[in-house]
């Protein structure tokens, strides 16, 4: 991968692209084929496991629960990935990107990442290593350029959030959630004992 920066802020606002043309190309293609995917989602066919980290299970251990869940925020989160998606395809081509854009890049290139990362079987970290003579090998390359643009433009963003004020980060609360025995959280699973959530 090109050390060139492809994405850089633009001294009039928003963001400048210096994608090459294969680049583009592929950020055109891609959501159309993610589409694909919600369409069988929005018809009332089965989710296929590639989508499965675009609609995260909220109620695991309560199955009416999580479809009552899923009917009131699934379309709220097939819209926002759908739109997302669009912007991404319609500026591909484009040299300049607006806050909003850039925004909108962000979030189809996650969903993206997520889909082509879920079809590879990738927990934590990719491979170091994948053979050219992988038929995945088109695949991994996919998802390693995605994670590298998506990482770039995160570095970006991070860019213009003001600096953290002095000694935020001295005093850092434990997790509440990070030991199991005691009570009950609020979706039926164990909540820790001294939880500020716990119920008096």
């Amino acid at each position: 991968m090109s050390a060139r920066r492809r994405i850089v802020r633009s001294r009039r606002g928003g963001f400048d692209l210096r994608l090459p043309s294969e680049e583009r190309q592929l950020l055109e293609r891609l959501p159309g084929q993610l589409d694909r995917l919600l369409d069988a989602v929005d018809d009332g066919g089965e989710r296929p496991e590639a989508l499965k980290r675009l609609f995260p299970v909220a109620y695991a251990r309560d199955p009416q629960a999580e479809a009552a869940y899923a009917g009131i925020m699934g379309s709220e989160l097939m819209e926002h990935h759908r739109e997302s998606l669009a912007v991404l395809a319609q500026t591909a081509a484009s040299n300049h990107l607006s806050d909003d854009e850039a925004d909108a890049w962000l979030a189809a290139l996650n969903d993206l990442r997520l889909v082509v990362g879920t079809s590879l079987g990738v927990a934590e970290e990719p491979p170091d290593e994948i053979s050219e003579d992988d038929p995945l090998y088109p695949d991994w390359v996919c998802y390693s350029y995605l994670s590298f643009l998506q990482g770039e433009l995160v570095e970006v963003l991070s860019g213009l959030l003001p600096p953290p004020l002095a000694g935020a980060d001295d005093e850092v609360p434990e997790d509440p959630w990070g030991d199991l025995p005691g009570g009950l959280r609020w979706d039926g699973t164990e909540r820790p004992e001294g939880s500020p959530w716990t119920e008096s």
